[in-house]
Parts: structure tokens; C-alpha cells; sequence
């Protein structure tokens, strides 16, 4: 896999539900942005390589890495991080998940809860509770591993 087959596939996934905002931004074999809201550019995704991803939504920023345990706090620090082992051939449909949860949202604030630390000791490993308005979902909360998000 490399990094213009994953556009591919996030292409087919999303830009039937974001239409004319969708958009991919293709920087070079390691790096490229997917832009859900065009120009607003409030809600987007930033692909370095085929196995770290960062998505942007209402300034938060979930960061799903390969390397998370490479991670230290100045890497992280405000950031909402997926703390389960990421197989990287199954990353686009977490990602893809997550933003079809978020797509209808406005973030309203967010709970950190501080689970232990990474294993050479420099990042805290976090449970997070974010509480996000929404008029679209039946449910009332959604959890992905360590990310839970409450719909009010």
C-alpha cells in the first residue's frame, strides 16, 4: 500500500457523503490532506505515510501513529491520541469511522483522564471523553478504544 492507494480509498469512502468539499491535496509519496469542508478547512485529515494519521475537526486533533509509543508529550499535548496498536491496513476504516461520528458535530469541550504512562516514560496514556452537539444521531455515545464521544 502506499500513499495515493489510500486516497484512492478515502476518496470511494467519503467524497459521496462531502461531495464538492471533498478535496485531496496531494503533497508527495509521504504526505498529503483531505480537506471535508473545502475551503473552511476546519474539518480535515493529513496523511504522513501510509501509517500516521492526524485529523483535524473544530480545533481538535486526534492522532492515530504506528509509532505511538515513540510519541512524547510535546508530540501530543492537547491532541487526542489513539492508544490501541493500529494494524495499518485497517487505519482508513478508523479514520473513516471516526469522521462519519464527527461530520454532523460541533465539539463542545472535552475530559482527559490520565490511564499511565507510554513505555519509555515521556507521554501520559489518556482516556478522553468529548461531548459533541449533534441534531443527526440516534445515540448517545460512540467509543472508539480510548475515545469515547458523548452527543448532547
Amino acid at each position: 500500500m502506499n500513499i495515493k492507494t489510500l486516497e484512492k480509498v478515502y476518496e470511494q469512502s467519503l467524497q459521496p457523503v462531502f461531495k464538492d468539499r471533498f478535496r485531496v491535496l496531494h503533497e508527495d509519496d509521504n504526505f498529503a490532506h483531505i480537506l471535508l469542508d473545502g475551503e473552511q478547512e476546519d474539518f480535515y485529515f493529513t496523511l504522513y505515510g501510509i501509517d500516521s494519521v492526524r485529523l483535524y475537526w473544530c480545533n481538535e486533533c486526534f492522532v492515530f501513529d504506528c509509532y505511538r509509543n515513540l510519541l512524547t508529550s510535546s508530540d501530543t499535548y492537547g491532541e487526542i491520541v489513539y492508544e490501541e496498536k493500529i494494524d495499518i491496513q485497517k487505519l482508513p476504516e478508523l479514520v473513516i469511522e471516526l469522521v462519519m461520528q464527527l461530520k454532523d458535530c460541533i465539539y463542545v469541550n472535552k475530559k482527559e483522564i490520565i490511564k499511565g504512562k507510554v513505555p519509555s516514560g515521556y507521554d501520559k496514556i489518556k482516556d478522553y471523553i468529548i461531548r459533541a452537539k449533534s441534531t443527526q444521531t440516534s445515540s448517545t455515545t460512540y467509543r472508539l478504544a480510548n475515545i469515547t464521544i458523548e452527543y448532547i
